[in-house]
């Protein structure tokens, strides 16, 4: 007799349905809670597999998935010589090893795909997913501002003609003046968001895991004297997400630049709005109480409009600064807000807190930036946000000399107040309906029933 799944959620049906072909019996014969527990629990095996490999058959670019038993975290793989995939990212601006998103924690979601640059143009500069890094200051031009001088991630491109090579670190040897912008203009200005054709394919390298939860990656470039080399490792546990990169000058010149994060942040899909916030770790130090809260140099240049009609920015005495979005972003608006510029003295550490209208939270610390006194510094903080992202930049400034290398990691803990109530024992969600398809206590479920299978067998 078929089982009455019409009054059941789908996947409990189905749960029922696998157990009734692989263990009949014992399902007709089973009239207690625990037993029944123990058949979903069984059946959540199956399906643990099933949908991993629907997954990975669905996802048409290279990536691996990284596991913990709280969350999950997809990164997208950069190119190789033994590939066979295509590739999320192959443009000429975001560093290629640094394509990580779809986060899921719990059932919730966060740095996903579906809110920006849609439909996906793997070789446009703009579409980047979640974590998307980028060496250089987000300007046009070769330089940026500061003391000293400061490349925009790109090394050799003011001595090289139209049609010869540059660098740009960690993308790889570029064009000059093979952009459609560069067509235009006649400053003969790098253009960090105008697509250059590459001079030859970049190379990535994935390297050795100590375990399944780990990635690292390895790139390097040369251009005669100039060259560098990038090792990322992205690692999740529990809910900590790490993202560390080494970075060394293997050229014969030394070189300074800017780099940072981008964060396309959206959570469940949903428009940047109400419900989305921002606190960020600014400290007192550099901030003067007459100074304007933050600077908007896009609205001056026409292609950015006033934060201030669409969120609520508050200052603490401690210099610490709050931003709770007040209105639904419109497509084609764009804001960006600097809180921070290359003369601020501050003693931040480059972190802040995301919230999302899902109640999930991202808090991010770069713990290399407690003390000003090594390399690398902080160069600039600033926040952009569009209808599908919301993105505090932290902007880190990096010194090397020839042979050098300088280390950062991205601390990232995910947190959610509705699903810590089960943080001490994840297992018990599995009796509440609500709860039953949620993704975090998969691996609670499935261990829990190769135990209670085993003692039934046993008995």
């Amino acid at each position: 007799k078929e089982p009455a799944c019409c009054s059941l959620p789908w996947k409990r049906c189905t749960e029922l349905q696998l157990l009734q072909k692989l263990w009949p019996k014992q399902l007709h014969n089973s009239a207690s809670t625990m037993a029944m527990a123990i058949y979903h629990l069984a059946a959540g095996i199956v399906l643990l597999f099933v949908a991993h490999n629907v997954s990975a058959a669905s996802e048409p670019y290279a990536n691996v998935t990284l596991h913990s038993p709280l969350m999950s975290a997809r990164v997208f793989l950069p190119y190789n010589d033994e590939s066979e995939d295509s590739q999320y990212y192959v443009g000429s601006r975001f560093e290629h090893g640094s394509m990580i998103g779809d986060v899921v924690y719990g059932h919730k979601t966060v740095y996903g795909r579906e809110m920006w640059r849609t439909p996906h143009d793997a070789s446009w500069p703009e579409s980047g997913v979640g974590l998307a890094s980028e060496f250089g200051c987000g300007d046009d031009g070769p330089t940026c501002a500061g003391k000293g001088d400061i490349t925009n991630g790109v090394l050799g491109y003011e001595s090289a003609k139209n049609g010869e090579p540059f660098l740009k670190i960690g993308v790889g040897a570029l064009i000059k003046g093979s952009c459609p912008d560069c067509l235009t203009d006649p400053t003969d200005d790098y253009k960090f968001n105008s697509p250059y054709k590459f001079y030859r394919q970049p190379k990535w390298s994935t390297l050795p895991s100590p375990s399944p939860n780990e990635v690292s990656f390895l790139h390097e470039e040369s251009l005669g004297d100039l060259g560098y080399r990038i090792q990322k490792t992205i690692r999740l546990e529990g809910n900590i997400m790490t993202v560390r990169t080494i970075l060394s000058n293997s050229g014969k010149k030394q070189f300074s630049t800017p780099w940072y994060s981008h964060h396309f942040f959206t959570g469940d899909n949903d428009p940047v709005g109400p419900g989305y916030g921002i606190d960020l770790g600014l400290s007192e130090y550099g901030v003067r109480a007459s100074a304007p809260l933050f600077d908007q140099p896009g609205i001056g240049l026409g292609w950015a409009e006033d934060l201030n009609t669409y969120a609520n920015v508050t200052m603490a005495r401690d210099g610490s600064i709050s931003m709770r979005m007040s209105k639904t972003i419109p497509e084609g608006v764009r804001l960006k807000a600097e809180f921070l510029d290359e003369q601020t003295i501050t003693l931040t550490d480059g972190s802040f807190t995301l919230h999302a209208p899902n109640g999930l939270s991202v808090e991010e610390r770069i713990p290399e930036l407690q003390s000003q006194s090594r390399n690398p510094f902080i160069y600039k903080y600033n926040v952009y946000a569009e209808r599908g992202t919301l993105s505090p930049e932290p902007m880190l400034l990096l010194y090397l000399q020839p042979a050098e290398t300088t280390v950062w990691t991205q601390h990232l803990k995910f947190t959610s107040p509705v699903d810590a109530r089960f943080l001490g024992a994840p297992f018990l969600s599995m009796y509440l309906p609500s709860d039953w398809q949620n993704p975090s206590f998969m691996y609670w479920r499935s261990a829990l029933a190769v135990a209670l299978c085993s003692a039934a067998f046993a008995g």
